[in-house]
Order: structure tokens, then sequence, then C-alpha cells
């Protein structure tokens, strides 16, 4: 599981996103989160499930080395 945070750019009618200083964090059920840096960045639209803002705050006190996450179940059709 992962997620993808940065500052929003721009963006298109179809929901394409341009991100700077960028960074994707990957969960993981037995170690912390790693914390990947990719900068400028450009996500299209129909990969995005969920927009939001971060409370910076809130963010930079959590304790990444000590959070555990299960990965998520199949998608059964």
């Amino acid at each position: 599981m992962f997620s993808l945070q940065g500052t929003l750019k721009g963006f298109d009618q179809t929901i394409n996103l341009i991100l700077d200083e960028s960074h994707e964090r990957v969960f993981s059920s037995s170690q912390g989160v790693e914390q990947v840096v990719l900068g400028l960045y450009i996500v299209r639209g129909d990969n995005v499930a969920v927009i939001g803002e971060i409370d910076e705050e809130t963010d930079s006190a959590l304790d990444l080395g000590n959070i555990r996450a299960e990965p998520l179940n199949s998608v059964a059709h």
C-alpha cells in the first residue's frame, strides 16, 4: 500500500495532477513507512482515488517508523 503526497501545482478536467515536492509513502506490515522522494510528478486522473489537504503540524508529529499497515485484499469482480 502506498500514498503519494506533494504540493498541487495544477490539474485539468480529467483530474490529471501536477505535484511538486512530492514523495511516496510505502507502507508495510513488517517495517516502518518508507518515504521515496519523487520531486515534480504528474499523475494521470484515472489513477486518483482521493485528494485532500494535509495538516502539516499533525503530519510532522507522526512517528512513521512505528506505523504498520496490512496489505489490501484483492478486488473480486
